[in-house]
């Protein structure tokens, strides 16, 4: 039997991953990150792969262009989302 009943460096791996993701994809911060509770981390993290999936299958050929004259694509990307500008 263990001696110590914490987390494993594997455990660690996978949570950090999980709050990587939700920070880069989301525009989670770190302490909102890491202090959502398992079952909402993994719900935010299993969404975006959705999301992923449905923009890949629905739109993999549409142009910027296309995707405006649809009323599809953002002016702007939202604040939180913006990175190395």
């Amino acid at each position: 039997m263990p001696a110590f009943f914490g987390l494993t460096p594997n455990d660690k791996d996978f949570i950090l991953e999980q709050i990587f993701n939700l920070m880069y994809y989301i525009g989670f911060s770190y302490r909102d990150a890491y202090r959502l509770p398992l079952f909402q981390r993994k719900w935010f993290i299993e969404r975006v792969i959705q999301e992923i999936k449905n923009t890949n299958s629905s739109k993999a050929h549409a142009s910027a262009e296309e995707n405006a004259m649809r009323g599809k694509s953002r002016l702007q990307t939202p604040a939180n989302l913006r990175r190395f500008t």
